[in-house]
């Protein structure tokens, strides 16, 4: 499902990112329909300190997504404008739960990874000839690591089998 995370390494540039999801778009899909990619992760803001990591967690929350609009620019130039989609209708969501229970047997399958991780920040797409790119920036708590990261999917692993596009 989720695929080993790329190491959070200062620097890394745009370039490598697109790189890396390029290669991915090559690759078989796994049964879930998506190769989920850490790019990018922080340290976690769990210290001793609240005030200071407060302060830290700001300052990195506006690299990363500065880092999210460099990637969105390099990925629009290779395949054009991107699209967004909202997370707000999968917070209801209770990733504990087993598939096949409830209602929530219709939510696609990257979108529940991505709920099952806690990361609900409105997502950038583009199409590809087959698949679908998606990056954004997650955080599931306020101690937790930011995490910029991307998928490449299926249209079906994004939006479920009835849903269409987003």
């Amino acid at each position: 499902m989720s695929d080993t995370p790329m190491p959070g390494v200062p620097g890394t540039s745009t370039r490598q990112y697109v790189a890396t999801i390029a290669d991915h778009l090559t690759r078989p899909l796994p049964t879930p329909g998506f190769h989920l990619l850490k790019l990018h992760e922080s340290r976690d803001f769990s210290s001793g300190d609240p005030d200071d990591d407060w302060a830290e967690l700001q300052r990195v929350s506006a690299e990363f997504e500065a880092e999210l609009r460099d990637l969105a620019t390099a990925l629009d130039a290779r395949w054009g404008p991107h699209g967004e989609m909202s997370m707000e209708p999968y917070a209801f969501l209770d990733p504990d739960e087993d598939e096949g229970d409830d209602e929530d047997d219709d939510v696609p399958p990257l979108l529940r990874e991505l709920v099952r991780q806690g990361w609900f920040g409105d997502l950038l797409h583009w199409h590809t000839a087959d698949r679908v790119i998606v990056a954004s920036v997650g955080h599931e708590d306020k101690e937790e690591p930011l995490v910029l990261f991307a998928a490449v999917a299926t249209d079906a692993a994004l939006t479920g089998p009835a849903c269409g596009s987003p």
